[in-house]
């Protein structure tokens, strides 16, 4: 049978390394099934580089080609210390974004606090995230100058092989928006989550089976109530003897996808992503990472 593991919160999945971080909040339900079947892909073509100018200051550059059209920008991020941080994005239109990260006020508890200095009342973003214990929360506040506040809530509460999960979209003229249930349950190398969404008008099961310590199988099913359609995934990732990274997967909606993870050289990874339909039509996106 079955051997349950011990009672502390059981990871989420990473294809090239295993069975190994913390599942500590809503969204890390089932993530060990979206990293095989969707985790990553990326069809358009993008390459950033990162370097740090100081011990105290890290700056990144992207750009990002869709079809034909090309964006860019760059990021400078400054530690103040351990506990609190700050960043200025800026894109190649002109558009600014000002960042502040601070931990520690309360044990467990960050909050980074957004906005575009230029449209600071409907910019202005609040996100915070509280591990204490078994149970993780995230809520983000969004347009609180704005005069339309909203709320994205959810919480996680590990018990053991287990976690059930919740997630809330409150609007202020709306109300309750949007809302989600999840579970999860892990025992030896497998791992099986439900999730409900769309006001629970929509139901999604998954399961991914750790192989071997470089190779996990993944498959999942979604049904909508309204309407009956259901779809079906199933794929495999795989570590190779020489690091590089291979996944595979196939949808029931009629396309495959495929992605391919390299480090060309020191400091360089390289990431070809590539989807073909049922009618052999075809995207693709290559996306490169350098570090200085």
């Amino acid at each position: 049978g079955l051997r349950y593991r011990a009672r502390h919160r059981p990871a989420t999945h990473d294809a090239t390394t295993g069975f190994h971080t913390m599942a500590k909040y809503f969204g890390d339900i089932g993530k060990a099934v979206k990293d095989v079947l969707t985790g990553g892909l990326s069809y358009d073509n993008k390459f950033n580089i990162s370097s740090k100018a100081t011990d105290d200051l890290s700056v990144k550059a992207e750009s990002v080609m869709k079809g034909s059209d090309l964006t860019g920008d760059a990021t400078a991020t400054y530690v103040v210390d351990k506990d609190l941080s700050a960043e200025l994005k800026l894109s190649d239109k002109g558009a600014a974004k000002v960042s502040v990260t601070k931990s520690g006020v309360v044990d467990g508890l960050k909050t980074v606090a957004s906005a575009d200095p230029s449209n600071l009342a409907k910019s202005l973003k609040v996100a915070n995230t509280l591990m204490h214990g078994d149970i993780g929360v995230k809520a983000d506040v969004s347009n609180a100058l704005g005069g339309n506040p909203k709320i994205d809530a959810s919480a996680c509460l590990n018990l053991g092989d287990a976690q059930v999960g919740a997630e809330a979209s409150l609007d202020a003229t709306k109300g309750l928006a949007s809302y989600a249930l999840a579970a999860q349950l892990a025992a030896d190398d497998l791992t099986v989550s439900a999730v409900i969404s769309d006001q629970l008008s929509t139901i999604k099961a998954g399961a991914a089976l750790k192989i071997d310590k470089d190779t996990t199988a993944a498959a999942e099913a979604m049904y909508k109530l309204n309407g009956g359609d259901l779809k079906l995934a199933a794929g495999i990732a795989t570590k190779l003897d020489n690091g590089h990274a291979v996944r595979a997967a196939v949808c029931s909606a009629g396309h495959v996808s495929a992605s391919y993870k390299a480090n060309v050289m020191d400091g360089l990874d390289a990431t070809a992503c590539l989807q073909v339909d049922k009618d052999m039509k075809y995207k693709y996106g290559i996306q490169g990472t350098y570090k200085a």
